[in-house]
């Protein structure tokens, strides 16, 4: 469930996590993840769909968006500009900025965007999953983009196993040397919650996590 408490602002679950009490409900789970997705994939995949105009950095006027999907899709129509912001500011993978009336996703795009106004990579390791079959061939031509805009990498090597998961059983790791790479002035940019992104990676920042250590 989706709440605002007068106090403590927006929220997700039964009950305010500062104050426990409950607060007004916004929406129930459901209605949290179908609005959920037609909001990223406007952002991110198909605003012309919906003729709502995104930027070259990926801005979306939070009006507009509302005013689109409620004309496209009749069932979305109490949909109103909090409900927008409260999804947008409790979501756990931080996959949206608010600013000025403005809203737009942070990473995972299929439409060029320009995000090198995020905020710079705050550590010196990243991690990527690869399969076996990709591995030599990634280490010799490094990491380019396949299916969304940049290359995404994961701030940990737990969600790099996860992620890597999701196509095999048992990915193999990469380490991306992130304070090398900036150094030489690749921009590495922080995106989500645990998710960076970068327009490439050569072959020269990565190398093999030692099988020991993706187990742990």
């Amino acid at each position: 469930m989706l709440a605002e408490c007068a106090e403590h602002g927006y929220y997700r679950g039964t009950s305010c996590p500062v104050c426990k009490r409950n607060g007004k409900f916004l929406m129930d789970d459901g209605e949290v993840k179908k609005l959920s997705s037609v909001l990223i994939g406007i952002l991110r995949h198909f605003p012309e769909q919906f003729n709502v105009r995104v930027d070259s950095h990926g801005w979306a006027n939070i009006d507009e968006i509302c005013d689109a999907i409620k004309h496209k899709l009749d069932r979305f129509y109490w949909v109103r500009k909090k409900h927008i912001v409260a999804l947008a500011l409790t979501d756990e993978k931080g996959r949206y900025q608010i600013q000025e009336g403005n809203i737009r996703a942070t990473y995972a795009h299929t439409i060029e965007v320009d995000l090198s106004d995020l905020p710079e990579a705050d550590t010196d390791v990243l991690y990527y999953p690869v399969t076996e079959e990709e591995l030599d061939i990634i280490l010799e031509q490094g990491l380019l983009p396949t299916d969304r805009s940049k290359v995404h990498l994961s701030g940990s090597k737990t969600k790099a196993m996860e992620a890597g998961k999701i196509r095999v059983d048992n990915p193999v790791i990469l380490q991306i040397d992130v304070k090398k790479a900036m150094e030489d002035g690749i921009a590495i940019n922080k995106a989500g919650t645990d998710v960076y992104v970068v327009d490439r990676v050569d072959a020269k920042y990565l190398s093999r996590m030692d099988e020991t250590e993706e187990e742990k």
